[in-house]
């Protein structure tokens, strides 16, 4: 109830600023963001409060709405999280040239809202691997974009990941990721076989990010006749888990072949 006065009120008095579209475009390719995460993407430079209060004056303007994130910030506050409004998809058909029709609106239901926020998890630890050279060139795009670019035929039956990263080694050549956010409710053959067939036909290696050691023992099961059926190796498909990720970084987790080998996904330097 609340989420709609916000979106409704001052709408005529904010003129959006660059930076203030950009928020915006994050919110389109992320659907949801909380506003930690929000601030970190678009305002690096200030402070999270002179964030929060562009935040607030972003959706007291009618271009972006709020609820509780379900997460907690410092000083025991519930972190919001935000998300598009008609407004707000409107003022991106203007400044992007996306039909606004198309863009998502609205509150995220509430079983997606972790997934969503997991997700912007994962790329802000890949941001934080390219300020420390760890990766350059890092690109971030959603499986609608890619997959959009990719299939010239419009197959229906292609399947979208949760992101595309692009990005490479200092020195190397650039690369292509696929990245799957487990949910923990994928079923192997209606959902998992599918997913991964169509995923292996790009050519492009397979980040899957779970919940646990006991799910990714489940996911590799199902994932190697596919490899084999592909004639790829165990590399082609890797694990990990979203905790490890968070706390050691993209980089700094352990990942798991669908063999069961371990690698940190580092370039071998000895080869």
């Amino acid at each position: 109830m609340t989420e709609k006065l916000f979106v409704k009120s001052k709408k005529h008095n904010l003129v959006l600023t660059d930076r203030d579209i950009t928020s915006l475009v994050q919110l389109y390719l992320h659907r949801a963001i909380s506003s930690s995460q929000l601030a970190a993407l678009c305002f690096p430079e200030i402070s999270y409060e002179t964030a929060r209060k562009r935040l607030r004056r972003i959706q007291q303007g009618g271009f972006t709405g709020a609820s509780s994130s379900g997460r907690m910030e410092g000083r025991g506050r519930p972190e919001l999280i935000y998300f598009l409004t008609t407004a707000g998809a409107r003022a991106l058909e203007q400044h992007h040239g996306i039909s606004w029709e198309t863009i998502p609106t609205g509150p995220p239901h509430s079983y997606h809202k972790e997934h969503f926020l997991r997700l912007v998890d994962i790329r802000l630890s890949l941001l934080s691997s390219e300020q420390q050279n760890i990766i350059n060139n890092l690109s971030w795009a959603t499986g609608k974009e890619f997959w959009q670019e990719l299939s010239s035929d419009n197959d229906s039956s292609q399947q979208q990941a949760d992101a595309t990263i692009t990005f490479n080694y200092p020195g190397g050549e650039p690369i292509k990721v696929l990245l799957e956010m487990d949910t923990g409710n994928f079923r192997q053959t209606r959902h998992w076989d599918p997913k991964i067939r169509s995923f292996l036909k790009t050519g492009c290696p397979i980040w899957v990010v779970t919940g646990n050691e006991t799910r990714i023992l489940t996911l590799r099961k199902w994932t190697q006749p596919l490899l084999d059926e592909a004639g790829v190796g165990p590399g082609k498909c890797v694990f990990s888990i979203y905790d490890e990720i968070i706390e050691k970084g993209v980089f700094g987790a352990t990942w798991y072949r669908t063999d069961g080998s371990i690698t940190n996904l580092r370039p071998k330097t000895n080869v």
